[in-house]
């Protein structure tokens, strides 16, 4: 059902987290069964719970890499070619599906820093780094967009509004089972089997900047809308980040459309509310459907993509994030020296 933005129920909600209520304890609706989602979820949560925490998204910018180079570890997980064209002094090139082992023989002590062409891609393998406790490690924001203007091509994003898109706020669905999720049976106790978990999900490609089973965007979305009824096909958007990302359009507009039909608003962490907590709103996503989540820039979604897959989502990034508003920020783009070659 569509109904206007509730600011109020917002600031409802902040003083409640306030008092110590919205964190401690479930709300009652939540469907909760005995499976290995619910598994997952205990154990992150009780490792600090980093996807609904003021440490996500784990990002480093470019002058903090090249300012202090001598004391970061930076992991390149492009392609051979694209390294070859060009990449950060010092910076080692590695396949997504050996992170694990790289960064298990590092000093916890030693800042990683995981490189990709945009930063989105990198962003999702550092989010089941830090799943698997590596809390040393931070994707390059912007990747290597930001590190200088000869990778900028690689950004592919619209200020123009689009078509169909709307700025009414549309509910949460009911609450749903979680996916099932399957362990692998190799291994014992749920630490490895989680660890198991997350290597499986490191194997697979996150396209950066092209598409891939990860990632999609507004033109695979369009593919698959239906104007009859503004639905998405057997899709459910997910909005990720904070109220005004949702509901304004470009530089704050009231009257521009600032979202696609259907998508919902899940707030990111603000110090009191979130709502991908398992005491929140998680279970709202639905898991019979395919799931698309976009925040500001495409970072923080695809760390939540990350979170979503370990917990058996069929979910993608929206790659550059609400692009059609939220331009590429001048100030995180430098001009700094790179090298070629393998």
């Amino acid at each position: 059902m569509k109904k206007s933005f509730k600011y109020i129920a917002l600031f409802f909600f902040i003083i409640i987290a306030n008092s110590g209520c919205l964190k401690d304890s479930a709300i009652t609706d939540v469907v909760t069964e005995e499976n290995n989602g619910e598994k997952i979820i205990e154990y992150l949560e009780s490792q600090g719970d980093f996807i609904n925490s003021l440490q996500m998204p784990a990002l480093d910018s470019a002058i903090d890499v090249h300012d202090h180079l001598d004391i970061y570890e930076v992991l390149d997980i492009r392609s051979s070619t694209q390294f070859a064209a060009g990449h950060i002094p010092r910076s080692k090139n590695i396949e997504s599906a050996n992170l694990m082992g790289a960064v298990k023989s590092i000093s916890q002590n030693t800042i990683i820093i995981i490189v990709s062409q945009t930063g989105q891609a990198a962003s999702y393998y550092t989010g089941l780094l830090r799943f698997a406790g590596f809390n040393n490690v931070y994707a390059l924001r912007f990747g290597m967009v930001s590190w200088n203007p000869d990778f900028l091509g690689s950004w592919n994003s619209s200020t123009e509004p689009k078509e169909d898109f709307t700025n009414l706020a549309y509910e949460r669905p009911a609450f749903t089972p979680l996916p099932a999720v399957t362990f692998d049976n190799s291994v014992s106790g749920i630490k490895e089997k989680i660890l198991s978990r997350i290597q499986l999900l490191m194997s697979l490609s996150f396209g950066d900047p092209a598409t891939s089973s990860l990632s999609t965007n507004l033109a695979g979305l369009n593919v698959i809308y239906n104007r009859l009824d503004s639905t998405f096909t057997n899709t459910f958007i997910v909005c990720f980040g904070f109220d005004g990302l949702y509901i304004w359009g470009p530089n704050g507009q009231l009257d521009i459309p600032g979202h696609p039909p259907r998508a919902v608003f899940y707030m990111q962490f603000n110090g009191y509310v979130s709502d991908l907590r398992s005491t929140s709103y998680l279970q709202t996503i639905p898991s019979s459907k395919d799931i698309v989540v976009y925040s500001k820039y495409g970072h923080s979604s695809a760390f939540v993509v990350a979170y979503l897959r370990m917990l058996g989502y069929n979910v993608k990034s929206l790659l550059f994030g609400a692009g059609w508003k939220e331009d590429l920020p001048q100030a995180y783009l430098e001009n700094y020296a790179y090298d070629k070659g393998n």
